[in-house]
């Protein structure tokens, strides 16, 4: 499955993608984002290549390792 806002990191040497998504919450091990399609999924800050904002409003781009997009059933 594969969605317009998730797209696959050309520039990268490693398996990751570039996430549009919308931070929601986090913890000590894990990140909440929303999706633009309204889903919320929970990541692990571990498989986040990238820094993120904590502020709900703003649209970013998450660089985030396949393997968990792939388990989540986002790519």
């Amino acid at each position: 499955m594969s969605s317009n806002f998730i797209e696959k990191d050309q520039d990268s040497y490693e398996p990751v993608s570039v996430v549009k998504c919308y931070f929601a919450k986090n913890n000590q091990k894990m990140v909440f984002i929303k999706l633009p399609n309204g889903k919320i999924v929970c990541v692990p800050k571990t498989t986040i290549q990238s820094d993120f904002l904590r502020d709900r409003n703003v649209l970013q781009e998450l660089i985030i390792d396949d393997w968990i997009l792939r388990k989540l059933g986002l790519i």
